[in-house]
């Protein structure tokens, strides 16, 4: 299969996803969203678990910015942009579970769409338009930023859509394995980027079954568990930039 066969099953997968989207029309926040399984307080701090399980990304974010350092290749940009957005995700996520309301799911919302578009713009560099001319990074991070913003403004006019967010989100995810599988490997592992696709699968389970995890096992709720998991996730993506590499040591 060329290149160019390649490049169009993107755009294939790309077109398809975000036509399905909008047959379905406006996609309203559902209020029951914020209703999470375990609420316990602890040590004075309300929702404990649901807040403090997202110290990890903190690590992961920070330990990221110090590895940094001893990266040398033109995706510098891509990374330091994801470790900071990862260390927020914890500090937005924490904020957000501390008082769960639409007004503060919007901070638990942004920075995630710019862990996703950098990981993405980064992804898309390393195989797809190596040679791209345009601020590749700018252009997604920004798309994803313009996503967080659109949804909460159509949620304070009563109007919720979140398809840009879900277009953000869930869009990468879809396209990530066929890059994966159709275009070679510059110096991005292949492995630890299916090994966090999977993690991040996993978190989306254990989110959506947030009360019956809880019920079933006591301790943790689903989302809690999720956090742990997307926070694995984010160190997979960290990780999987190789130290000292250049983008032309294959």
């Amino acid at each position: 299969m060329s290149r160019h066969d390649c490049i169009n099953i993107l755009w294939a997968i790309s077109i398809i996803a975000v036509s399905c989207l909008l047959f379905f029309g406006r996609i309203p926040q559902d209020p029951s969203y914020h209703q999470f399984a375990d609420t316990r307080t602890l040590l004075g701090i309300k929702n404990f678990w649901n807040l403090t399980s997202n110290l990890p990304f903190l690590w992961v974010g920070g330990f990221g910015l110090w590895r940094s350092r001893f990266l040398n290749d033109r995706y510098w940009l891509d990374y330091q942009v994801l470790c900071v957005s990862i260390f927020l995700v914890g500090l937005g996520s924490a904020y957000y579970h501390y008082d769960p309301t639409t007004p503060t799911l919007l901070w638990d919302r942004l920075p995630m769409t710019i862990a996703f578009m950098s990981i993405f713009s980064m992804l898309l560099k390393e195989r797809v338009i190596i040679d791209c001319k345009l601020p590749l990074t700018t252009l997604l991070v920004g798309s994803g930023i313009a996503s967080a913003f659109y949804w909460y403004w159509t949620e304070m006019l009563g109007v919720g859509d979140l398809r840009a967010y879900i277009v953000v989100q869930f869009l990468p995810m879809l396209l990530a394995p066929a890059i994966l599988l159709l275009f070679d490997s510059r110096y991005l592992s292949n492995k630890l980027l299916f090994i966090a696709l999977l993690y991040y699968i996993g978190a989306k389970v254990f989110e959506h079954f947030d009360k019956q995890v809880f019920v079933l096992i006591g301790l943790l709720s689903g989302h809690t568990i999720k956090h742990l998991l997307a926070s694995m996730t984010t160190f997979y993506l960290i990780i999987v930039v190789p130290i000292g590499k250049t983008a032309n040591e294959h």
